[in-house]
């Protein structure tokens, strides 16, 4: 069979490959028509290699066969042993290619477009969520907003010791008529006063039943020896 095989240049500048099926006119048919195509790779040596490949002349159209005007053929020739297997192998493949296209199971397709369907239906649907949560309105606070606060302000809960507080109005940066805009109930803001104007380190009164739980028990130096390894 090998013997039909023939090598062909065009005038297009490609060499193809094909079994010739005979002439019709001035127009020459040829069946699986193939074009070679080269790729340079390298060995694990360094050494570059050239590999030749075959691939379908006629990959867009479901005829085995093509008519060719016969001067559009600048030459041709027989194949050499190995590029006719060559041939042989890839007519094969593309033999197996075309039975597993055409016995594929439909219903295997239908389920694989409703499962695509599917995701795209469900990529839409988080689109829209995203669009509509760029475009809500900002939530209203749940409570009534101090004086000269905008609804984008920031609110915290945190829990500070005296000690800071008070160093915070020394410095300036808090002021005391601040603390009446916190929520405290009137008793726990005298004793906070209390406690802040009364600052007196009370670490040494070891024997106090109270001592350790109080924070004017603890020196507020963080470096001090108190706090070392033996204290702990």
């Amino acid at each position: 069979m090998s013997s039909s095989y023939r090598v062909l240049k065009l005038q297009s500048g490609e060499e193809i490959i094909a079994k010739i099926k005979g002439k019709e006119g001035e127009k020459v048919i040829l069946e699986n028509p193939m074009i070679f195509t080269t790729q340079l790779r390298s060995t694990p040596f360094g050494q570059t290699q050239e590999i030749t490949f075959l691939k379908d002349w006629l990959a867009n159209i479901k005829k085995d066969t093509v008519k060719i005007p016969e001067n559009f053929i600048v030459t041709w020739n027989s194949p050499t042993s190995d590029v006719s297997r060559l041939y042989d192998a890839e007519r094969k493949n593309k033999t197996a290619r075309d039975f597993k296209k055409s016995s594929s199971n439909p219903n295997e397709n239908n389920a694989l477009d409703k499962i695509l369907e599917d995701l795209k239906k469900l990529e839409d649907q988080i689109d829209e969520t995203e669009k509509n949560a760029q475009t809500q309105l900002p939530m209203e606070p749940p409570f009534p907003l101090p004086p000269g606060q905008s609804k984008n302000s920031i609110f915290m809960s945190m829990m500070l010791p005296p000690d800071f507080i008070k160093n915070l109005i020394e410095e300036g940066y808090l002021d005391l008529d601040d603390l009446d805009d916190l929520d405290y109930p009137e008793d726990d803001i005298g004793d906070f006063y209390e406690e802040i104007n009364d600052h007196k380190y009370t670490g040494e009164e070891k024997t106090d039943p109270d001592y350790g739980n109080r924070w004017t028990d603890w020196n507020p130096d963080p470096l001090s020896d108190e706090y070392g390894d033996e204290s702990l």
